[in-house]
C-alpha cells in the first residue's frame, strides 16, 4: 500500500486537507523490519517519529532488572514515536519489531515544518490528547481490574470485538501488556478453559461466554 493511502485511511488525519496529506507523504522515507530487529532503544537519539504500514511494532520500557514493560504494541496504520517532537530528544522507550514490519520515517525536523499549518498542527494536538487518554485509562486498567478483565480488553483494544482470534503475539509480550507475568498468563488460560469461557486451539482462541 502507498504511503498516501495509509495517511488517507489513518483516523488521525481526518479533517487534514489534501495537500497537507500529500506534503507529509513526500517527507516518508520507508523501511523494512526483519522480526525481532530493533528500530530504537531506550536512550537513543530521537530523530525520528513513524507510521506502521504492515506487521506489528512492540513498544515497551527496560527495568533494571532487564524485566520489560510493554508499553503498547503498534497496529498498522499507527503513528508512534511522537513524542520526541516536544517532549525529549531521546526515545523514552523502545521500539521492536514483532514480525516482518513496513515502516515509514518522518524526519523530526521536516515533520516540525508541517505544523505552520493550523488544520494540520491542531489534529496532531487533538492525537497527543487522544493518547494521553489512552495511557491514562490503561494504567487504571491495571490497576483496577482483574488479570482475565484485562486480558479480554487486550485482546479486543488489538484484533477488535469478534469471538475468534488468531494470536501471532507472543505470551510474554501480551503478559507484560497486561501487567502479569507470564505463568499467571498460562494459570489464567488453563482457569477459563476449564470454566468454559475459551477454547484454545493452537494459536487459535475462541471466546464462549462472559465477554466483557
Amino acid at each position: 500500500m502507498e504511503i498516501i493511502d495509509i495517511l488517507e485511511n489513518m483516523d488521525f488525519f481526518n479533517g487534514v486537507s489534501q495537500h497537507s496529506k500529500e506534503e507529509l507523504a513526500s517527507i516518508c522515507i520507508p523501511r523494512m523490519l526483519k522480526k525481532n530487529e530493533v528500530l530504537f532503544s531506550e536512550g537513543d537519539p530521537g530523530n525520528f517519529l513513524y507510521i506502521l504500514a504492515t506487521g506489528s511494532i512492540r513498544i515497551y520500557k527496560s527495568g533494571d532488572s532487564g524485566r520489560e514493560t510493554v508499553i503498547k504494541i503498534i497496529k498498522p496504520g499507527e503513528l508512534f514515536a511522537e513524542v520526541v517532537l516536544f517532549e525529549t530528544d531521546i526515545y523514552p522507550v523502545s521500539a521492536t519489531a514483532m514480525k516482518t514490519s513496513s515502516i515509514y520515517g518522518i524526519q523530526k525536523k521536516r515533520f516540525h515544518s508541517l505544523l505552520d499549518a493550523k488544520d494540520f498542527r491542531n489534529d496532531f494536538m487533538l492525537t497527543l490528547m487522544r493518547k494521553q487518554r489512552y495511557l491514562t485509562k490503561k494504567l487504571h486498567d491495571i490497576t483496577a481490574s482483574d488479570a482475565e478483565e484485562r486480558f479480554l480488553g487486550f485482546l479486543t483494544e488489538y484484533y477488535g470485538r469478534k469471538n475468534e482470534y488468531r494470536i501471532y503475539i507472543s505470551k510474554k509480550d501480551i503478559a507484560s501488556a497486561i501487567g502479569t507475568a507470564p505463568e499467571t498468563l498460562s494459570r489464567l488460560l488453563k482457569k477459563m478453559r476449564r470454566d468454559g469461557k475459551i477454547e484454545v486451539d493452537g494459536n487459535v482462541i475462541r471466546i464462549l461466554k462472559n465477554r466483557v
